[in-house]
């Protein structure tokens, strides 16, 4: 069976382009040899393993206002918070409710608080690393009474679950943006109330947050994720997620008043930075840490020869490290790299006011690629 399963999921993912086509298509596919009742599969930022997007299948319209009690068990104080985190260091990143939770189940916050509402019994949590052994995604599948999971099903979702983290990241460089989506201006902020509700989101930050993807009732749930992770953590929160058309975010949360621990939290909402799109870049195309390093100094316009005394190591080496870069990335030579990288984060923001730091300020722009889109 799992083997079946992961050329079935092989194939999905050369089949699919972004994300969430990917997601329910993974899910169709493993519930034709693994059958649940409901699903969720989500992206997640890999430097913190925080959801950013989540695609499900059969779960009602209504559990979207339950986003935040799902962000609270998952980043708040209780026993039963991180559990993809812990699903990190579990052989196969497979784990059903039974299992993870000791004594019994039902008496559980996240049986009273998601299971039951929703009619289900079982569960099986599924974290999704890619070949880089980065994690890219997680997912959840629920059975109802009677019905579930048993240890073959476990093994099956292990067997090809980094089937499902490579699906994803290859469906976040699949998706490498031509044109960027317009965006209106002003700041991009949402303000979460002390019961993690929304109480305020300006028209910037509800299109980046549309722009995300996903289904449309989890749309807040980037936002409100931080802001429970910060609320409980009590230091800053910065993670990231890639918009359905391939613009990097960061989100950031901060206290907005001093009411103490349920205190409301304002998150804001920015494009990526030049140095944080080197991480990025390193991340999705698996540049080890001294290609990403030669990648910066590219991005520098230094030389074979500069990279190599600021590096220590000669021009023939830093030769090899380019090669190894173009062929990770899909490009021939250094022009076409950075053409590759100006067309994805520079040019939807050319001709914005530029900040002290050097970096766009306002919003992006229409264009498309070449000389022939600028045209009157």
């Amino acid at each position: 069976m799992a083997g079946a399963l992961r050329s079935s999921i092989r194939d999905v993912a050369l089949a699919t382009a972004g994300p969430s086509e990917f997601g329910q298509a993974a899910l169709r596919v493993v519930r034709t040899r693994i059958p649940f009742d409901r699903g969720c599969l989500a992206t997640v930022d890999p430097a913190t393993l925080m959801l950013t997007s989540a695609t499900m299948i059969d779960v009602p319209e209504s559990i979207g206002s339950g986003f935040a009690t799902v962000a609270e068990l998952e980043y708040g104080t209780s026993p039963y918070a991180n559990t993809y985190g812990r699903l990190a260091h579990v052989p196969g990143g497979v784990q059903t409710i039974r299992d993870g939770i000791d004594g019994d189940v039902r008496n559980a916050l996240p049986y009273g608080e998601i299971l039951e509402p929703l009619g289900m019994d079982d569960e099986v949590r599924l974290l999704f690393r890619g070949r880089d052994d980065r994690v890219w995604g997680a997912g959840t599948l629920m059975r109802g009474a009677g019905n579930g999971f048993g240890d073959p099903e476990v093994r099956a979702l292990a067997a090809c679950a980094r089937e499902i983290g490579e699906g994803l990241r290859l469906s976040l460089i699949r998706q490498a943006p031509l044109v960027m989506a317009e965006v209106s201006g002003g700041p991009a902020v949402v303000v979460v109330g002390g019961n993690d509700d929304v109480e305020w989101v300006t028209s910037r930050a509800s299109e980046y947050l549309d722009r995300i993807g996903g289904d449309s009732c989890a749309r807040m749930m980037p936002a409100v994720a931080s802001a429970v992770r910060f609320r409980n953590s009590g230091v800053s929160v910065s993670t990231r997620a890639r918009t359905a058309d391939g613009e990097w975010l960061v989100l950031r949360a901060g206290r907005l008043d001093g009411r103490g621990s349920r205190g409301r939290v304002v998150v804001t909402l920015e494009p990526a930075r030049p140095a944080q799109l080197v991480a990025l870049v390193t991340e999705l195309h698996r540049l080890t840490a001294r290609e990403a390093e030669v990648l910066g100094h590219v991005l520098a316009c230094e030389t074979r020869t500069e990279i190599g005394q600021r590096m220590f190591i000669s021009p023939y080496t830093v030769q090899d490290h380019l090669k190894s870069i173009y062929a990770k990335i899909g490009v021939n030579s250094r022009q076409e790299l950075v053409a590759h990288l100006f067309y994805t984060h520079h040019l939807p923001h050319f001709g914005a006011p530029v900040g002290p730091d050097g970096w766009f300020t306002g919003e992006h722009r229409h264009v498309g690629r070449g000389p022939e889109a600028n045209a009157p």
